[in-house]
């Protein structure tokens, strides 16, 4: 399934500075030892769960992210289900 999404032209511009940045770093650690990696991962991981808020068409939408220790659906595999669902209604 192709997910097709339509960007503004700023949304592109973010979209596209945060792929650059995404493809930077992943250079960055593939340099790096293992055990490097892992304590910058580690060093870089939230400590927080993931949150924001967002105006659309005058409702404010809080979303709020929490991951599970033992999910065995990948968030990909997750969002593809949740966007077959939603569209096939």
């Amino acid at each position: 399934m192709n997910i097709v999404l339509e960007l503004t032209k700023r949304e592109q511009e973010i979209f596209d500075e945060v792929m650059e940045k995404v493809d930077e770093t992943a250079a960055f650690l593939a340099g790096l030892p293992p055990a490097d990696r892992l304590d910058w991962l580690k060093q870089h991981q939230y400590s927080h769960p993931i949150s924001f808020e967002r105006e659309i068409g005058g409702t404010i939408y809080t979303v709020n992210a929490h991951f599970s220790e033992s999910a065995t659906e990948t968030t990909e595999g997750k969002v593809i289900r949740i966007l077959t669902q939603n569209i096939a209604r």
